[in-house]
């Protein structure tokens, strides 16, 4: 009951749940990516535009620097001009470093290539050294080198990435907005799913109960019949609803030990009579051979005019004597099977042997015997005696059964995988309804005399070869029994019980 009501109710709460906290943690992951793009994007828009300011403070200080140069051509304003333009060139590797969209580095290219020209103008690599200009020559040298074309490009590169910063920014506050408000419609959602799954779920359960209740109240309505009165009252409650159900726990196990002890009766008696039943059978099978040897014997041994035993006589003693040894030796089979010996036979020789020893039999009663066999060997790995007992007690029942006149038949194949099937067929009455679903147990018999137990040791042969023992009833009249062995080798000697 715990399980019904987990899968049907907690089942699907665990699964919403999974579902939320998947979604949950989906959206966190997705927000965080987002958030740590737009950083890593601020940060390279960030240090673009540092290099874009760094790059115009150098070229201005270098312009600063040239001017004083030209105006003092000194050998430590010289060292002040090359250490600018180091810084140039290191200002311009940098932001080069940085710059990854094509437009910036086409910008970054026109830049690097006006510096060029600008020092190219400046002659700082030509030697000797400029003279120390006047102050209308320095004016005049200084509008002719300008630098101002360079700073545009700078600040246009600076603007270019301030753009992109303030759009960065603008998306990570929009995306910002945009997952505050995913959150919050997944906590609205999380919440109404919550009552609204708590609402289904208390619902079904009421439902659940009440019908537990009118099923619980039929059960008691079926026991006041079938086993006595109990008292069960409406529940309001899975708690009395279960102390219900075990009450009636209780009380159908007590039926079912009552129940169980009246089948062990019933069990006992059904050994009982099947005891008494192959008592009977077996008295009946030996009483009637020592009652014709006793007459015989009395006969030769009456004083007034003995009888002498002729050789027909001592005949019937001798089969009377088999007779009882055979019904002995059923018993004794039954009991306990002898030991198994089992090696490789050609089992179209076991059964023309067996047809030949009931022959003499089906002779006797008029009935035709027929084997039908493959022209190709049989190989099986049995045990000789036990599978030529089985096939002739098989055939032995066939004769009995078909009329005079009738036919029994006898036949072997194998197929491709090497399983053998023997048939015996007869044209009798076929298998007798009343005791077809138990023909294969002990002291089940339908003859007048006999001990019922020739079928189950021919079964119990079968299974310990590995094989199984059927019957059925023919379409056409009559009963088949089919016997099956499996294909195997005798590398290893299979020994039965002993």
């Amino acid at each position: 009951m715990k399980a019904i009501l987990f899968n049907r109710y907690a089942g699907p709460l665990v699964l919403l749940g999974a579902l939320a906290a998947v979604t949950c943690l989906a959206s966190t992951w997705y927000i965080n990516r987002l958030q740590s793009d737009l950083a890593r994007a601020g940060h390279h828009d960030v240090v673009r535009m540092e290099g874009a300011n760094e790059l115009q403070l150098r070229l201005r200080q270098l312009r600063f620097h040239t001017l004083m140069h030209a105006a003092d051509p000194s050998v430590a304003r010289m060292q002040l001009v090359n250490d600018d333009r180091r810084l140039v060139e290191s200002a311009l590797v940098a932001v080069s470093r940085e710059c990854d969209h094509p437009d910036d580095r086409q910008l970054l290219e026109n830049v690097a290539r006006g510096y060029r020209e600008y020092e190219l103008s400046l002659g700082l690599d030509s030697a000797p050294g400029p003279p120390a200009r006047s102050g209308d020559e320095l004016i005049r040298w200084a509008d002719a080198h300008p630098v101002r074309g360079l700073l545009d490009r700078c600040r246009e590169f600076e603007d270019r990435q301030r753009s992109r910063m303030n759009a960065s920014l603008e998306r990570s506050e929009a995306q910002t907005t945009w997952a505050g408000r995913v959150l919050l419609g997944l906590g609205v959602i999380g919440a109404l799913g919550g009552l609204l799954s708590g609402f289904a779920t208390a619902r079904g359960l009421t439902r659940r109960t009440a019908q537990l209740s009118i099923r619980v109240q039929a059960v008691q309505a079926q026991l006041d019949q079938e086993v006595g009165a109990m008292t069960v009252e409406g529940s309001q409650s899975l708690d009395e609803l279960n102390e219900q159900l075990d009450r009636i726990v209780l009380r159908v196990r007590d039926v079912c030990q009552r129940l169980q002890e009246q089948e062990r009766d019933l069990l006992r008696a059904e050994q009982l009579g099947a005891v008494g039943h192959l008592a009977a059978g077996v008295a009946h099978e030996i009483r009637n051979p020592l009652t014709g040897i006793k007459l015989l014997v009395e006969g030769a041994m009456r004083s007034d005019r003995p009888t002498p035993l002729a050789a027909e006589d001592l005949g019937v003693i001798h089969q009377e004597i088999v007779r009882i040894g055979r019904t002995v030796q059923g018993l004794l089979d039954f009991a306990r099977a002898p030991q198994s010996d089992r090696r490789k036979h050609d089992l179209r020789s076991l059964i023309e042997e067996a047809v030949g020893i009931a022959r003499s039999r089906a002779d006797a009663k008029s009935v035709r015997l027929t084997l039908s066999i493959d022209s190709r060997p049989l190989p099986g790995c049995v045990d000789h005696d036990q599978v030529l007992s089985l096939l002739t007690n098989l055939l032995f029942n066939a004769v009995e059964a078909a009329p005079p006149g009738g036919e029994v038949r006898a036949s072997g194949t194998q197929d491709a995988n090497g399983k053998l099937t023997i048939m015996v067929t007869d044209s009798g009455p076929g298998i007798d309804p009343t005791i077809e679903g138990r023909l294969f147990t002990p002291f089940a018999t339908t003859k007048v005399t006999g001990t019922g137990l020739g079928l189950s040791v021919a079964r119990r042969i079968a299974e310990e070869h590995g094989g199984s023992l059927t019957a059925a009833n023919r379409p056409e009249g009559g009963a088949c029994f089919s016997l099956t062995l499996p294909a195997g080798s005798c590398d290893v000697q299979a020994v039965g019980r002993g």
